[in-house]
């Protein structure tokens, strides 16, 4: 051992003179041999190369590398008989606090920005007394722990702000932001953004834009107007890439993706999602993959990927626990037990929310949780209780979460997920005036908020109180057509097929049992491919009520790959209709349904109509 040491000096010294004043940019190389020199004179030198290499692998996102380096490095400081001055030991310190924020290891991560606040209130240090109540206070939001977040930040405020430092009090006012957001304060959140945005324009700094535009399409994406909060997105994207700053070009662009889902823009949703992860494979932190999986799960749900939704939702439960992301694991709980409660397993939902409820603080005399966690809360148990047929429980649990959204002005929230349930609920609870007045509003929302998905709720809503109440189902089915057609251009087909399962109910109750036939067919393909159990027994039903025979559960592994456009088309060849006769009954060109048959006899495998129609009838399509 003795040997290895005085070897490991000898080299270090010479790659020391060799690289002579260029030492600090192989720091890494230097500071693997100094580690392993065990004399106390050499203390100083491996602890500055540890240090500088230590920083320069959390400067690149090597986190775990970053952690290794600063945490020798910080037990050797703590360890030398000289003593290192503290204005060093508080870099290592701080340092080794972030990349362990980074590495999800958040309990040690604040015990030693808590340290380095108290050793820099010894010595006044205000600037380091900032950055370690910053800290702290993020630390404090991660764990769900409002109040105190809101604390640190107001002291980290204060002592930037004291030590003239612009650039922290940017990014403190900014955080600080987000947590007034989180507990309802708009107005409070707003003021505080504002503030960094006359500070960083004044200081024309790229890096400090970035993170107020990014702040700004958080702030109008739940709020709205959603133009504007692409406005702000777009912007923190050209700053964040001129910056080089990918850690905030990712903000960015999972700001985009939410503000995508928000607005009903399927599309926009995955080009920003595969951006951000692409992103993620350079930044390498295990932290950004479960924010992604968020979004992820309530793509897959509405885009009807359910399996791979249910996947990634549950894989992102288990990382949002081993890394104490407490603000995000309830919404996560939601979106996999939503998944679940579609399905038609409400034994295997409904834990998942109750915990949902639970950690958000939901229901509480006095609201102590995050809005963006409580108001998912109710919406799950809103929806289970719709699903579940409690209609009144429905509409008291989803009111309640509408009052929350309205009073923190999560505009686009009420109108993507509340009110569509309760007004449900009160459909089918017979209050009528109730399901008018949420419908009204859903209509009025979507149209100010520029908002399609809620004006194809708006649509499905108002076609059943026609069909229900005003006893016009005539009427009521080309609002529904409507609403279904809209959520089919919104590539959101587990909605589409549930809407015309009820257009299916009107255009029977009307008379037109051969359009009803087709759309509960188109319906029954879409259910059964999703896995939408107590859905698809309630087309099967009324599919049997019109004497026609439902088609089986589970398509042949050739018919699955066909579009339930093509498996129309399909169905019609096979009764012997000519394509005029189709189009004119899809209202489509002739042409179109060539190219469609073109596609059709492609995927299965056959060559003409006549084996078609065998092929058709054979699988009992």
């Amino acid at each position: 051992t003795a040997r290895a040491s005085a070897m490991h000096a000898r080299v270090a010294s010479a790659l020391e003179e060799e690289y002579a004043r260029n030492a600090g940019s192989h720091a890494d190389e230097l500071a693997y041999h100094y580690a392993r020199v065990h004399t106390p004179e050499t203390n100083p030198k491996a602890i500055q190369y540890m240090c500088t290499a230590g920083l320069a692998a959390l400067a690149r996102f090597a986190n775990r590398e970053a952690v290794s380096y600063l945490g020798s490095a910080l037990q050797r400081a703590d360890a030398a008989h000289t003593g290192t001055p503290p204005a060093e030991k508080s870099v290592i310190m701080a340092g080794l606090a972030r990349a362990l924020q980074r590495t999800g290891e958040y309990t040690q991560a604040s015990a030693l920005w808590f340290r380095s606040r108290d050793e820099a209130l010894a010595i006044d240090d205000v600037a380091a007394v900032a950055v370690a109540e910053h800290r702290i206070g993020l630390g404090a939001y991660w764990s769900a722990n409002l109040s105190d977040a809101l604390s640190h930040f107001d002291s980290a405020l204060n002592a930037a702000e004291r030590a003239k430092d612009d650039g922290l009090a940017v990014r403190i006012h900014l955080a600080r932001a987000i947590v007034l957001q989180d507990v309802g304060d708009v107005k409070a959140a707003k003021k505080g953004v504002e503030t960094a945005l006359r500070i960083a324009e004044r200081k024309n700094d790229k890096v400090l834009l970035a993170r107020v535009h990014r702040s700004l399409l958080l702030l109008y994406a739940w709020a709205g107007p959603k133009e504007k909060a692409r406005l702000h997105g777009q912007r923190a994207l050209e700053f964040a890439e001129e910056s080089n700053q990918k850690m905030l070009e990712w903000t960015a662009h999972w700001g985009m993706s939410v503000l995508s889902g928000l607005s009903g823009d399927a599309t926009g949703v995955a080009r920003h999602l595969a951006r951000a992860e692409a992103l993620n494979e350079d930044l390498q932190s295990p932290i950004l993959p479960i924010w992604t999986a968020e979004i992820a799960v309530q793509y897959l749900s509405g885009t009807g990927d359910w399996e791979k939704g249910l996947e990634q939702g549950e894989r992102a439960i288990e990382m949002a626990r081993t890394f104490g992301q407490r603000s995000l694991l309830p919404r996560l709980l939601v979106w996999t037990a939503l998944i679940h409660l579609w399905r038609g397993d409400s034994t295997t939902a409904r834990p998942l929310l109750d915990e949902a409820w639970s950690l958000s603080r939901a229901g509480s005399p006095r609201l102590e949780g995050e809005i963006p966690a409580v108001v998912p809360a109710h919406y799950g148990i809103a929806s289970f209780h719709l699903h579940t047929r409690n209609y009144l429980e429905a509409i008291a649990v989803g009111e309640a979460g509408l009052a929350i959204a309205d009073k923190a002005g999560y505009d686009a929230w009420a109108l993507q997920w509340l009110l569509p349930v309760v007004g449900e609920a009160a459909l089918w609870a017979r209050q009528w005036e109730k399901a008018e007045k949420h419908s009204k509003r859903m209509r009025a929302d979507a149209a100010r908020l520029d908002h399609p998905l809620g004006l194809a709720w708006a649509d499905a809503c108002d076609g059943l109180l026609t069909m229900l109440r005003d006893d016009d189902p005539a009427a009521g089915a080309v609002l529904l057509r409507s609403a279904a057609e809209k959520m089919d251009a919104l590539q959101i087909p587990a909605a589409a097929a549930v809407i015309r399962r009820h257009l299916g109910r009107a255009l029977i109750d009307s008379g037109n049992t051969e359009s009803a036939r087709r759309e509960l067919k188109r319906a029954h393909d879409v259910l059964s491919k999703l896995g939408a159990r107590s859905e698809l027994e309630a087309v099967r039903d009324q599919l049997r009520e019109l004497g026609a025979r439902p088609p089986a559960k589970t398509s042949s592994s050739g018919a699955a790959g066909l579009t339930g456009r093509e498996l129309e088309i399909a169905r019609m060849v096979a009764e012997r209709k000519s394509n005029k006769e189709i189009g004119a009954a899809l209202d489509i060109s002739a042409r179109t349904v060539s190219t469609h048959l073109s596609n059709i006899f492609l995927k299965l495998g056959v060559d003409s109509r006549g084996a078609l129609t065998d092929f058709i009838r054979q699988k009992e399509l």
